[in-house]
C-alpha cells in the first residue's frame, strides 16, 4: 500500500489513509487466520476440549435459567417445555421475569401454571417476577444466586430464544464434575427455527462457517476462553465469589451498568485462577436469529455501547492478557466501522489528487485480489471441509446447492456490509456525543416489512450512496467503478430489507434448496 501511494512522497492524506489501511488489513487479517486454525484443527482432527471426559450419572444439582423481559409469552414457553421433555427431571428450572409489562407477566404466571399442569413431575419448574429490573440481565441473574445460588453447584443461562438437548446439557454438567478447575464452558450455538429470507441466510451462514469459527476459537485461547452470556454452564460458586459487577462511574452511555456483562464476567473469572473453555462439538445448542435487516441492526445497538463501554474495562488491573484481547476484539468490531467509512473516505479523497506512478494499477490489483483472498478464503475453506462429509453436504441441499448458497451468501454479505457500516458508524457518533439507549426486548417474530417502513429507515441510506456516485464522477471520475459494489449496497439498500425480510421469500429459497 506504500508503494501504491509512493508517488512524489507522502502527503498528510495519504499517511492517514495508509494508516487507517494497515489497522483494517490487520483486522480482516485476523479473521482469516482465525478461520485458517480452525480449519487446520477440523482437518487434523485435533482435540479442542482437552478435558478430562464427562463423569455421568452425576450427583450435583444444576438450575436452568432463563431471563425474560417483555417477551413473546407462547415462544418462551414453548422453548421451555421442550427443553423440560429432552432434559427430564435431571434440573431444576427457573424462568426469572424483568418484564415491564403487567401484560406480559401476568401472562407468564399464567403459562407458568398451565405448562405445569400439562407436564407430568412438573415441581422442578419455577417462575419468579421481579418488579425493577435492576442490573438489567446481569442484575437478574446476581438476584437468583443472592436468594437461591447457594442451593446448586451449576447453573446454565439461557436466552429466551435458546435451546438446547437434554443430551447437551448432561454432558456439560459431567465435564463440570470432572474438570473442577473449569468455571465456565461455552457451548456456540447454531442459529435456527426463523423462516425469513434474512434468517434462513443467516442460519445457513452458522452452519457452513460456524464451525471453522468456533474451532480456530477454541484451539487459539484454551482455558483463556470468553462467555457469550447464555447457552454455558457456569460453577455457581466461582460466579457468586468473583463476578459481581460495578457500576461504572459517570452516566451512560460509557458510565453506569455494564451492558454486555458477560466478556467482564469470563475476565474476572479468569483474572482469580478459574478456567473458561469453549466446547465447540458438544452439540445440541441452538438460538434464533433476528428475523430482519433493521432487527439485527437494533441489537447492533445495544451491544455497541456495552461493547464501547469496555473501554474503561480493558486496561483494568489483573486481567490476563487473553481477556484484554477478547474485550479489545469486541470494541473494534465496532470501532472498524467508523474506521472503514474513514478509509472509504481518504480513498476517494486521494485517488483524486493522487499523481500515480507506472507500477500504481498493478499494486492495485494486487491490493484489491489479496483483499478478496482474506474476505472470501475463509467461505472457500468452509466449503472444501464441509465437502469431506457427505451427510453434511446432503444436509445442506446436496453439492450444488451449497456451491450456489455461498455464493448468494456472499453476494448478500457485500451488499449488507456498507448498510452496517454506514449505521454502526452512526451508532458510535451517536455513543460518543453522549445519546445512550435502554435495553428493550427484542423483536424476534418472523414479519414482511412494508415499503414505507424501509423507505423511512433507509432513504438516507440510499441517498448517500447516490451522493457518492455523483461526487466520485465529478471529483475522480476514473474511479467510481472501485467504489460502485461499496455503493450498491447502500443504493438498493431498500429493495434489500424488503426481500430478505419476507417470509415468503425464504420459503421459496428452502423449497430450492437454498440457505
Amino acid at each position: 500500500m506504500a508503494g501504491v501511494l509512493r508517488g512524489d512522497g507522502f502527503s498528510g492524506r495519504e499517511i492517514a489513509l495508509l494508516a487507517l489501511f494497515a489497522i483494517l488489513f490487520a483486522w480482516i487479517t485476523s479473521s482469516f487466520w482465525l478461520t485458517c486454525f480452525g480449519a487446520v484443527a477440523r482437518l487434523m482432527g485435533y482435540p479442542l476440549l482437552p478435558l478430562n471426559p464427562p463423569i455421568e450419572p452425576s450427583a450435583a444439582r444444576t438450575a436452568i435459567l432463563m431471563p425474560v423481559y417483555n417477551e413473546d409469552v407462547a415462544g418462551v414457553f414453548a422453548g421451555v417445555q421442550a427443553i423440560w421433555e429432552s432434559a427430564g427431571p435431571d434440573f431444576d428450572f427457573y424462568i426469572l421475569s424483568d418484564s415491564t409489562n403487567p401484560a406480559s407477566w401476568v401472562a407468564e404466571e399464567l403459562a407458568w401454571q398451565k405448562l405445569k399442569t400439562e407436564l407430568e413431575g412438573a415441581d422442578n419448574l419455577f417462575y419468579r417476577h421481579r418488579p425493577r429490573n435492576v442490573g438489567r440481565k446481569s442484575g437478574n441473574i446476581q438476584d437468583f444466586c443472592e436468594n437461591w445460588g447457594q442451593l446448586y453447584d451449576y447453573m446454565i443461562i439461557l436466552d429466551a430464544d435458546s435451546l438446547m438437548t437434554g443430551r447437551a446439557l448432561r454432558k456439560l454438567v459431567g465435564l463440570m464434575d470432572a474438570n473442577p478447575r473449569v468455571a465456565l464452558i461455552q457451548a456456540p450455538p447454531q442459529l435456527v427455527g426463523r423462516h425469513s429470507l434474512f434468517a434462513r441466510i443467516q442460519q445457513f451462514a452458522s452452519s457452513v462457517y460456524g464451525p471453522l469459527h468456533t474451532a480456530g476459537l477454541a484451539l487459539l485461547q484454551g482455558p483463556d476462553g470468553n462467555y457469550w452470556g447464555h447457552n454455558a454452564i457456569i460453577r455457581v460458586h466461582a460466579f457468586m465469589q468473583h463476578c459481581a459487577l460495578p457500576s461504572l462511574p459517570g452516566k451512560p452511555p460509557f458510565g453506569g451498568e455494564i451492558m454486555s456483562h458477560d466478556f467482564v464476567e469470563a475476565a474476572l473469572l479468569r483474572r482469580a485462577g478459574w478456567e473458561v473453555w469453549m466446547a465447540p462439538d458438544i452439540g445440541g445448542s441452538f438460538e434464533e436469529p433476528p428475523p430482519t435487516i433493521p432487527d439485527y441492526l437494533l441489537r447492533d445497538r445495544r451491544w455497541c455501547q456495552g461493547n464501547l463501554q469496555h473501554l474503561r474495562i480493558v486496561f483494568a488491573e489483573g486481567l490476563k492478557l487473553p481477556s484484554r484481547l477478547h474485550l479489545a476484539m469486541g470494541i473494534m468490531s465496532y470501532a472498524s466501522s467508523p474506521l472503514w467509512l474513514l478509509l472509504l473516505i481518504a480513498s476517494a479523497s486521494v485517488v483524486g489528487a493522487a499523481e500515480h506512478g507506472p507500477y500504481y494499477y498493478t499494486a492495485v490489483v494486487t491490493l484489491v485480489v489479496a483483499m478478496l483472498l482474506l474476505l472470501f478464503g475463509p467461505k472457500l475453506l468452509a466449503l472444501l471441509v464441509m465437502a469431506r462429509d457427505e451427510d453434511q453436504v446432503r444436509a445442506h441441499g446436496g453439492l450444488g446447492a451449497l456451491l450456489w448458497g455461498i455464493l448468494l451468501e456472499s453476494l448478500f454479505s457485500a451488499l449488507m456490509a456498507p448498510i452496517a457500516m454506514l449505521q454502526l458508524s452512526w451508532y458510535i457518533f451517536s455513543i460518543l456525543m453522549g445519546i445512550a439507549v435502554g435495553w428493550p426486548a427484542q423483536q424476534r417474530t418472523d414479519r414482511a416489512l412494508p415499503l414505507d417502513y424501509a423507505a423511512r429507515h433507509y432513504g438516507v441510506h440510499t441517498a448517500i450512496g447516490l451522493l457518492g456516485v455523483i461526487l466520485l464522477n465529478v471529483f475522480a471520475p476514473g474511479s467510481v467503478g472501485w467504489f460502485l459494489p461499496l455503493l450498491a449496497g447502500l443504493i438498493l439498500s431498500i429493495p434489500l430489507v424488503i426481500v430478505t425480510s419476507s417470509p415468503m421469500a425464504g420459503e421459496l429459497a428452502r423449497q430450492d434448496r437454498l440457505f
